[in-house]
């Protein structure tokens, strides 16, 4: 599966990647210093797994270790990203 990074809240560290053909969103907060731009494209087996996960960073070549907190549609990407 993949996803476009399409918000960010630095303060929190706290991301939003839309779901490839999906009208869903991935919300999940970095765990390490690898971090994610806007329009970055990751990747993961399964973006519905929550937890700590590793993600591939595709746009950059390198992994990110992720913690996924919800899926969830465009209306609540703001909300989940703590803004």
């Amino acid at each position: 599966m993949k996803a476009i990074i399409e918000v960010i809240n630095p303060q929190r560290g706290m991301y939003a990647g839309k779901i490839e053909g999906q009208d869903e969103y991935i919300i999940f907060e970095l765990l390490n210093s690898n971090e994610p731009n806007i329009d970055d494209i990751i990747s993961h087996q399964d973006f519905y797994n929550m937890g700590e996960e590793i993600f591939n960073n595709l746009t950059q070549q390198c992994e990110i270790h992720v913690y996924i907190q919800n899926i969830c549609t465009s209306n609540f990407v703001r909300q989940q990203c703590l803004f």
